[in-house]
């Protein structure tokens, strides 16, 4: 899940004013932000219990987790108790913020090019990704983003036009079916193991 997750980070220092404005209205400055944490903790080179905790702040600044989890779900989602729902964002914030911290271990060089030119999909944006180590031609990732809170946020990441959120609702449909969303929590600490909190 999130296997190609990508880009966060803690920002060594507070942005100033106007870089947060101009990050909240335009979702490839928001991208090349969170790209930005992501190298920032690449370069780290932390254990891994503490480039999960990083990777987690990140990815609460950037993502869309609560979203994200309503669509994973699907339709139980609505009828599910608050509580329930909470636990289920929070396993799933951890267990993103652990596959970007294995898939992001340590720096190799990565540059990640973000393309000015912003799809729009109806009340999407879709902002384009090249990464690229060396003078390899790279890898190429699609942003999915949305406004929320009134800013735009990750709502799903395209890899090898694989969606990132189809594959989190693949894997986790036969415990939404069986155990409701209550269960989706219980499942992802039982992967996570040591690494959930």
């Amino acid at each position: 899940m999130f296997r190609p997750a990508f880009l966060l980070a803690l920002a060594a220092m507070p942005l100033a004013p106007v870089a947060v404005r101009a990050q909240a209205a335009d979702p490839a400055a928001r991208v090349a932000a969170y790209n930005d944490q992501v190298v920032a903790i690449m370069k780290a080179r932390l254990p891994l219990g503490q480039r999960t905790d990083r990777f987690e702040a990140a990815v609460r600044a950037y993502y869309d987790m609560p979203a994200i989890t309503a669509l994973v779900i699907g339709p139980k989602w609505a009828a599910s108790p608050a509580a329930d729902r909470q636990a289920a964002i929070a396993a799933l914030t951890r267990h993103s913020a652990l596959s970007l911290a294995r898939n992001f271990a340590s720096y190799g060089g990565e540059r990640f090019i973000v393309d000015p030119d912003v799809t729009v999909r109806d009340s999407s944006r879709i902002v384009k990704v090249t990464i690229r180590t060396g003078t390899s031609g790279g890898d190429t990732l699609l942003y999915r983003m949305r406004q929320s809170g009134g800013e735009w946020r990750i709502i799903d990441v395209i890899a090898q036009g694989v969606s990132q959120l189809a594959v989190q609702r693949a894997d986790l449909a036969r415990t939404v079916a069986t155990d409701g969303v209550a269960g989706v929590a219980r499942r992802l600490r039982a992967i996570d193991g040591g690494a959930q909190r």
